[in-house]
């Protein structure tokens, strides 16, 4: 059965209400400053708690236990937010969300031990669920860091293929979404056919995501994006876009490279040759793959899945 949109939305509003609430129960500690400060700053810093809303969409679909959903939810999302603790001392970027990153705002130090509680925090929030859900939460924590690992080992590197590039985010982006859409299956102990669908589904929807991102990081609006743009382009890192230019113009990539491009330069070489289209059709195959992965639940009253991909195709940030 087809969702009205305005049901979608309402659904989405409710479920980011409901998870900053328990997010700001686990913060029962104050002291020491020096830790708890900087990690409330992180976690009530104004994220768009993607991955703990799809734990829920998920797990609507087998009317999954919603306390055992938000132990889930909260888990995943404190996860996410350790990985861009440490994301941004790797990248070194200033801004999160439109607000000084950790290490900015306090110090390489203080942001590198908060990221470790915050981790430490996922663990507990998941721990009182089944051995095997803890045990998913580490394997894809891992799967996590070696994609991050693989990001930076590409900077610089031209001769990284688009299916290298694929792999690398798969790992860094798509698993993490997987195991959000695979933990409602996991929760609710669905077969593991449908985890495995369910994941697969997570996967992909994270390959269209970071390809989405790729883009909005040159053509977004600075003020959506809570960053300044372009910075990928000058850390040498490999992204589809770059990847895309490489193989349809090489010799005015380097020349571009050679010298120092302002983003502008960048946005018209994207443009003259029609590489902002080429992301929209990869995006496009992406979403098209998530949808033909749930079919099994496409009459479920309780199906926000679909709506959920096209939320994050049309997203503007």
């Amino acid at each position: 059965m087809k969702n009205d949109n305005d049901d979608f939305h309402k659904e989405i509003i409710f479920l980011k209400s409901e998870i900053n609430r328990s997010l700001k129960k686990i913060l029962v500690k104050s002291e020491p400053k020096y830790l708890y400060d900087p990690i409330k700053y992180s976690i009530n810093n104004s994220g768009k708690r993607l991955r703990p809303i799809l734990v829920f969409l998920s797990g609507k679909l087998f009317n999954a236990n919603v306390s055992d959903l938000m132990k889930a939810a909260v888990a995943v999302e404190l996860l996410h937010i350790f990985t861009l603790i440490h994301d941004d001392i790797m990248d070194d970027d200033d801004i999160r969300h439109g607000k000084p990153s950790l290490h900015k705002k306090w110090d390489i130090s203080t942001a590198i031990l908060s990221g470790d509680a915050i981790f430490t925090l996922a663990q507990l929030a998941i721990n009182s669920l089944d051995k095997n859900t803890y045990n998913r939460l580490n394997e894809i924590s891992l799967s996590v860091c070696e994609g991050q690992a693989l990001d930076k080992e590409f900077e610089n590197d031209t001769s990284i293929s688009m299916d290298k590039y694929l792999d690398m985010i798969a790992k860094k982006t798509g698993s993490l979404l997987g195991l959000c859409s695979e933990l409602g299956a996991i929760v609710s102990e669905q077969e593991i056919d449908i985890r495995t669908t369910l994941y697969s589904f997570g996967v992909n929807l994270g390959l269209a995501f970071q390809i989405q991102d790729d883009y909005l990081e040159i053509f977004g609006e600075p003020e959506l994006m809570g960053k300044s743009l372009g910075s990928d382009i000058h850390s040498g890192k490999q992204t589809a876009m770059t990847i895309l230019a490489r193989n349809m113009n090489e010799k005015e990539w380097i020349r571009l490279n050679s010298k120092k491009t302002d983003l502008q330069g960048y946005k018209n070489f994207f443009l003259e040759n029609r590489i902002d289209h080429e992301i929209k059709k990869l995006v496009e195959y992406y979403i098209n793959k998530t949808s033909k992965s749930i079919e099994f639940v496409k009459s479920s009253e309780n199906n926000f899945l679909d709506d959920f991909s096209n939320y994050i195709l049309n997203r503007r940030y």
